[in-house]
Parts: C-alpha cells; structure tokens; sequence
C-alpha cells in the first residue's frame, strides 16, 4: 500500500466510523484524490469502498487504520501529514455533526502524529 491508498483508507474509515455516510463527505474524499491522482475516483467507486468498510467490526476498522496511518507516516513529509491532517477533519466536520467514533479515531490519528 502506497501513501494515496493509505490516506485514502483512513478517510474512508473516518467517513464511515460514525455508522451514517453523508454525501458531504464523498465530497471531502473526492477532494484529496483530485488533489493526489490526475483523475478523481466516481462516486459510486467511494460509495462502495465504504460499503465494504461497513460491513467491518470496530475492531477491524481500528486495525485497517492503524495500518493505513503507519504506512502513509512513513511514506509522507511533515507537510503532506498537515495536508491529510486537513482533509481528515473535513471530512468529519462535513455533516456539522462529530460523532463520538469519528472522534476517536481523529484523536487516535493526531495523538500518533503529534510527535513533529
């Protein structure tokens, strides 16, 4: 897994933490893959990628992430964590509703990261 694909999960795990996906965040994710790639993915291609992260427990969403977060660390400057880092909370500020599992999985992400 590449950096893209790594923050590419992590969003949509975030969209998907609190068990309601809305349109506004499909957007947020649309938004960094045009940012990343030439072309953006449609959006029934992230509707179904969430799909499948649904139909995952909180443990493994947990474990997907975690995952996903080292591997785009590792793969990522200090700037392009910033950059994520704001797409991330986009995403979950796109309903104007922060759930209590989006929430946990922010903090998870910014804790890990905070050492910069």
């Amino acid at each position: 897994m590449d950096k893209i694909t790594a923050g590419y999960k992590m969003l949509l795990i975030l969209a998907n933490a609190d068990g309601d996906h809305e349109t506004l965040e499909s957007e947020v994710i649309k938004e960094y893959l045009g940012d990343e790639f030439e072309a953006a993915f449609s959006r029934l291609v992230i509707q179904a990628e969430i799909s499948r992260y649904s139909a995952l427990s909180h443990t493994q969403l947990v474990q997907e992430f975690d995952n996903a977060m080292i591997i785009f660390y590792q793969h990522s400057t200090k700037s392009e964590r910033a950059a994520f880092l704001q797409y991330a909370m986009n995403l979950i500020k796109a309903d104007a509703n922060i759930s209590r599992e989006e929430n946990e999985f922010i903090d998870h992400l910014f804790e890990a990261w905070e050492t910069e």
